[in-house]
């Protein structure tokens, strides 16, 4: 069951005041989470994790949760599957303000420089905490130089020192990186766990709910938690609980029948992307991008399945390549990538 913590930082959206702060209150993912469980509360814990999956799925909460477990000086234990949540330690962590734990996003800075500078502190001892706990969150976008520069010290590694690597392409991640992790993948979370987890949220922040709602909310958000929360508080700030007015937030299912996703296809079939995104521009106010994206493919599966020879066939795969590749972002956003879709689709099947 999650716990509403009010944010340290001032957001107040629910998947921020929502987010699990110890191992139980981890969702899905039972194994992974017997594991750091174990880990934490035996006080062997592996000192270097690769954490894959969707977006939104829950890698660096499980990260955050780790450096909660590590650190937390209640009870003089070693580490805990437990914290406290208010010693001074955990108080760091959780206001975001902790120089011995350290986010990186290596989509913004994952060069072989800034990269030196991590590795060049890890010797020395923490400042405040009892371990240093390193994140890397878009891990696969270490450049094979930085990847290099890691090798050698998270297979010696410090007793001090912990790294949790969190991405959803570890195909881009070199082998011999790899094999140096304890590789953990969390997968999305079942619909009846997300109907029960919106039941939770609805009911304690007094939400006037309905059922036949948490239920389109659970399906659509496709077992990832983030995005269930993130509809949820949309749709209660809306007020009207109305399955339609609920379908135009989520965005309006389509499937390959529906006739603006068969138009846009059909555009999309004669490489015509000038008429695909005219086509997408007249519904977008009443869908999202990741819907249009999910029929398109299924269009474009059933193309694939009736093509005759190999040629036809090369070129449905390398447009299903694209349009695989789920759409996490919402509104402008995620418009722009699914327009990019629509060029390199069209330019796929020439």
């Amino acid at each position: 069951m999650l716990v509403r913590r009010e944010s340290r930082t001032g957001a107040n959206d629910l998947h921020t005041i929502y987010r699990p702060c110890t191992v139980d209150e981890l969702l899905g993912n039972v194994t992974n989470r017997n594991m750091i469980k174990k880990g934490l509360d035996s006080g062997d814990l592996s000192h270097t994790f690769l954490f894959t999956g969707d977006a939104g799925c829950g890698k660096t909460t499980a990260a955050r949760v780790i450096a909660l477990g590590l650190n937390c000086e209640a009870e003089n234990l070693i580490m805990t599957s437990k914290p406290c949540l208010e010693c001074p330690a955990c108080t760091e962590i959780l206001n975001q303000n902790s120089l011995d734990l350290k986010e990186i996003n290596v989509g913004m800075d994952g060069g072989k420089d800034a990269v030196t500078s991590v590795v060049r502190d890890l010797p020395s001892s923490p400042f405040n905490l009892r371990y240093k706990v390193i994140i890397f969150d878009e891990a696969h976008k270490l450049t094979p130089a930085a990847q290099d520069l890691l090798l050698k010290v998270i297979e010696d590694g410090y007793h001090h020192v912990y790294f949790i690597f969190c991405t959803n392409k570890p195909e881009k991640l070199t082998s011999a990186f790899i094999s140096r992790c304890n590789v953990m993948h969390f997968g999305r979370i079942s619909q009846d766990l997300m109907l029960d987890m919106l039941k939770n949220v609805a009911e304690f922040e007094a939400m006037n709910y309905s059922l036949e709602v948490l239920n389109y909310i659970a399906e659509e958000s496709r077992g990832v938690p983030r995005d269930a929360l993130v509809y949820l508080k949309q749709v209660n700030d809306e007020g009207s609980w109305a399955l339609e007015s609920v379908k135009e937030i989520v965005g309006l299912a389509l499937d390959e029948e529906s006739p603006q996703i068969v138009e846009i296809s059909k555009a999309l079939l004669k490489c015509d992307f000038n008429a695909a995104v005219k086509l997408y521009d007249k519904i977008k106010k009443k869908t999202q991008a990741e819907s249009v994206r999910i029929g398109i493919a299924a269009y474009l599966v059933g193309c694939l399945k009736r093509a005759r020879g190999n040629n036809n066939a090369d070129k449905f795969s390398r447009a299903l390549d694209v349009v695989t590749v789920p759409i996490y972002e919402q509104g402008r956003p995620g418009d722009y990538k699914l327009y990019n879709y629509l060029y390199k689709i069209s330019k796929a099947l020439r």
